[in-house]
């Protein structure tokens, strides 16, 4: 299977058309790319090639003939116009009578040139909207081409056309460039070109190639499993010419650069260790001791460790959870507006832009509310590194809402090996140097090499085939849900459902992404392990998340149609009860009321005070010392610095009752602030 250069070409003239495709497509051959499948696409009509662009994920180049005539209809789908405007006078229509050259005054002509630039700019903003990573080359008049280039944004480059029809070899060179530029791979091309030179190494690490496995008789079983290519590229950082993960040097700077560009931030930074660490590191690069930050509560723990390590000062925002499926829904915007109004002075909000069920914060109304205040916007974006690569995702993306910080963690969604994560930075007032202090705090002087070539390789894959391999998991879980709606006892749950479990859920234009399909299962007679044990022991299904009433299924670029129709036959047996699986336990929910934060004092001053470890039944009054997390859902009930209260020991009661993980609870016993004799 090869890479494929799949080039449109619009020209609403089909002499034209084919002249120039002809053209092109003659000269393909000259090139000898036999690594690359090279082949062209004809539009005739803007409709035809928006239509094109939307459902063919291949196309990576767009020939636009300049003076083709877009009408105003064929855009407003995809690019809304001002005002309401009727075909008839349209400015394409305009436009197009205009050629009666004798008809029309001086100004009228004018007139209807401009507008026929305006609506071709609109012809490139839309294949934009659908694809902005697409490339678009204009063909046009030579004498109009300042013109073209001053008033349409997004050209990669400008063609006159005579010229390409006559030597078609300049443009078609030109595209393949391009092409090969975004495709191109910095580390992982010399990463994997060092490792095959075979280098005798007297460097770190020990294992020396591999070498202590394979004459080992005790561990060689552990090298023949993994196989030789997992030890011969497992090198160090004395190979200087592959670049420091600290410096962002060489050949890894050049890949954290390319990841810069395909994601459209100022910088980009790999990291390691996990979107925990990448939270981490931003905290401590934005806080200082005392600085406030608003925080959603339901943030990963990462970063309310993060804001003790800084030794910050958390103003949080309350929880809004449904107990009946168990979910919890971004915090409300107004309690979002009310705190950043009364805390002008905060330094930074922090949020999770996509949570674990895939709920979704419109980011663009914080974004602006905070920017206004001053305010900087770090947005956890975890569990949705690929919404920038689709139309239908875009709008709840951090980075599109114009958020200064956001973290991915490249390997929960998208390709990358587990720990691999971005950090990216839009901060017009990013201090670069303290963040590499602090991004050396955190990180090892000796990073995994194979996990740093994962995120080159990820984002390549984002660049050439995101929007391809989402648009057909989008289709694929459109079909899923019309073929589920005709169960009687399972069923996915819809933005219908999520605004009648949250009363916020549309005035706040809280979005979902479909590609995490909750699972309604509280209407089958089964006990939630016996679910889990049929989906893994007997079909082979690994599920990501169970809740009383729930299951939760991602869907990842790695989310094949099989797979979807493997856990529809799956479902469906359920939905039948053509399985035999143990009826219900009974089994309560979560309590419907969590108990808000209430701080006594920083949150770094009661975790690092001396401690003492006391019953949790009998810690009513005392101020914790350490996180409290019970899992499902991984997000704290208390955290240091918080008195606790009696309402806290009946939600720990609730939870014992049912059996679940609680994270910070040891033998019993949770951590205190000790007493002062």
């Amino acid at each position: 299977m090869r890479p494929h250069l799949k080039i449109l070409v619009i020209e609403d003239a089909v002499d034209l058309l084919e002249q120039i495709t002809s053209s092109i497509g003659n000269t393909i051959t000259y090139f000898d790319r036999s690594d690359v499948e090279i082949s062209l696409l004809e539009a005739n009509s803007v409709a035809k090639a928006l239509q094109f662009v939307r459902e063919d994920g291949d196309i990576q180049a767009v020939v636009f003939s300049w003076d083709v005539v877009a009408k105003v209809k064929e855009l407003t789908d995809v690019v809304p116009l001002n005002g309401v405007l009727n075909e008839n006078t349209s400015p394409a229509a305009e436009s197009a009578s205009s050629q009666n050259a004798n008809e029309k005054t001086t100004g009228e002509k004018s007139s209807a040139r401009n507008a026929l630039i305006d609506n071709n700019a609109r012809v490139i903003d839309a294949i934009k909207r659908i694809r902005p990573e697409l490339p678009v080359y204009v063909l046009g008049d030579a004498v109009k081409g300042l013109d073209i280039v001053n008033q349409a944004n997004g050209i990669e480059s400008f063609f006159y056309r005579n010229d390409i029809i006559s030597d078609p070899e300049s443009i078609l060179g030109y595209i393949i460039n391009d092409f090969d530029d975004r495709n191109e791979t910095p580390f992982w091309t010399e990463y994997k070109d060092y490792v095959v030179e075979s280098n005798d190494s007297w460097h770190t690490p020990g294992h020396s190639g591999g070498a202590s496995f394979r004459n080992s008789p005790y561990i060689s079983d552990f090298y023949r499993f993994f196989g030789r290519n997992v030890f011969v590229s497992d090198l160090s950082v004395s190979v200087d010419s592959l670049g420091s993960l600290s410096d962002g040097t060489h050949a890894i700077g050049k890949a954290q650069a390319a990841v810069a560009n395909t994601f459209e931030v100022r910088h980009s930074y790999f990291v390691t260790n996990g979107s925990s660490t990448s939270n981490k590191i931003i905290l401590q690069t934005l806080l200082r001791e005392g600085d406030k930050v608003i925080a959603d509560r339901n943030c990963h723990k990462s970063v309310h460790y993060g804001i003790i390590q800084a030794r910050a000062m958390p103003v949080y925002l309350d929880s809004v959870f449904n107990p009946e499926y168990g979910i919890f829904s971004p915090p409300r915007m107004a309690q979002i507006k009310q705190l950043i109004e009364e805390n002008t002075d905060a330094k930074l909000i922090v949020l999770t832009g996509c949570t674990y069920d895939g709920l979704l914060t419109d980011l663009k109304q914080v974004v602006n509310l905070a920017h206004e205040h001053g305010i900087k916007v770090f947005i956890d974006e975890a569990w949705f590194a690929y919404s920038l690569f689709h139309p239908a995702l875009r709008d709840y993306s951090a980075i599109a809402a114009g958020a200064d910080y956001i973290t991915h963690s490249a390997h929960k969604v998208v390709s990358a090996f587990s720990q691999a994560s971005f950090i990216h930075v839009n901060d017009p007032d990013f201090d670069k140097d303290f963040f590499k202090e602090v991004f050396a705090i955190h990180t090892s002087t000796s990073p995994k090499y194979q996990l740093i070539a994962s995120l080159d390789v990820c984002r390549q894959q984002l660049e050439m085939e995101g929007y391809k391999i989402l648009n057909e998991l989008l289709s694929n879980v459109a079909e899923l849900k019309s073929q589920m709606a005709k169960f009687k006892r399972l069923k996915i749950l819809s933005p219908s459902d999520f605004a009648n479990m949250f009363s916020h859920f549309e005035s706040d234009n809280i979005g979902h992404d479909p590609l995490k399909i909750l699972i309604d299962v509280s209407a089958l007679d089964y006990s939630n392990q016996e679910i889990h044990r049929f989906l893994m022991d007997e079909v082979g299904l690994e599920i990501e998340k169970f809740t009383h009433s729930t299951i939760l299924v991602l869907l990842t670029l790695g989310g094949m149609r099989s797979k979807i129709v493997r856990l529809y036959n799956a479902l469906k047996r359920l939905d039948d009860g053509a399985v035999n699986l143990s009826k219900r336990k009974s089994k309560s929910p979560l309590p419907a009321d969590i108990p808000p934060i209430h701080l006594d004092d920083l949150p770094s001053k009661a975790f690092f005070s001396p401690r003492e470890a006391i019953p949790w039944q009998n810690s009513v009054g005392r101020t914790a010392a350490g996180l409290i997390t019970p899992y499902p859902p991984g997000i704290p009930l208390i955290v240091p610095g918080q008195k606790v209260e009696q309402a806290h020991i009946d939600y720990l009661q609730a939870l014992a009752s049912q059996k679940l993980t609680v994270q910070g609870i040891y033998d019993g016993e949770i951590y205190v602030v000790a007493d002062q004799q």
